[in-house]
Order: structure tokens, then sequence, then C-alpha cells
């Protein structure tokens, strides 16, 4: 293979059997390219420590829609977050629940705040921030967001 250095790394017995489960059921051809996404996951963890750095990702949040106000004060918030949000998805899971995916771009630290303000209030049952990539630059829209 061009281009790849080749490295050892020694597992526990149990430890690689517990690998070579996960890689199998996630459908890695190899364990190589399971380590490399591994690498790559945590590199790009290590780039998103910096408050200030510019990032694009998406905020998942599962919510009771029933919970009194709970819709207008998310709505509130993604308002006045407004060039931060490139756009959300609705999703109704049952009678009660709804899960909104929210795509973001923006300083780090502001990302991280505004998953925290939508993920504290009263009834939101799951809320992550997940970086997606970093991003580059500002994204161009077409459209009615210019």
């Amino acid at each position: 293979m061009e281009g790849v250095t080749r490295i050892g790394v020694s597992l526990e017995p149990e430890l690689l059997e517990q690998f070579d489960k996960v890689i199998s059921k996630k459908g890695y051809v190899s364990r190589s390219e399971a380590i490399r996404d591994l690498v790559r996951d945590s590199l790009a963890e290590t780039e998103w420590k910096n408050d200030h750095e510019y990032v694009c990702g998406v905020i998942i949040m599962v919510y009771d829609h029933d919970t009194t106000g709970l819709s207008e004060k998310l709505t509130t918030i993604q308002h006045a977050a407004l060039q931060a949000i490139s756009t959300t998805i609705h999703i109704h899971l049952d009678h009660d629940r709804c899960m909104e995916i929210v795509a973001v771009e923006g300083e780090l630290g502001q990302m991280k705040k505004l998953a925290n303000e939508m993920g504290t209030l009263k009834g939101v049952l799951r809320c992550k921030l997940t970086m997606a990539s970093q991003a580059t630059g500002h994204v161009h829209y077409v459209g009615v967001r210019q």
C-alpha cells in the first residue's frame, strides 16, 4: 500500500476479541480501517477543545413535546442563534416524543452554549452536540439565507 506506514499494535486477547466483534457489526473490512477511523476521531476530538475554533456539526435532541412551553422556548433559542443554524429536521418519534436534528456551524464555544441552552430545558430527554467535521470557513447559502 503506497503512502501508508505500517505500525504494530499490542492488545490483550479479550480486548481484541471485543474490538473484532464491534468492527464486524459495523461492517469494517479490516482492523486497519477501523483503527484509522478511531485515530481520525481522536484527532478531531483534540482539535475541538479550542472554544474559538470554527466548526460544524449537529445537535441531536429528543424531547417530550407535551411539556408546557417547551416548543416555544426551543424556537426562541433557535431564532436567537439563527446565524449558527443551517437547518433543522423535526421527526415525530411517537405520540409523546419528537427528535430534532439541528445542523450548526460557528465557534465551538457558541455551539456548546447552544446545545446546553436547549439540553437543560425541562422536557428535553437527551441532547448531544456532535461535530461532523471542521469547517474551513463560512458556508455560502443559496436562496433566502445569504
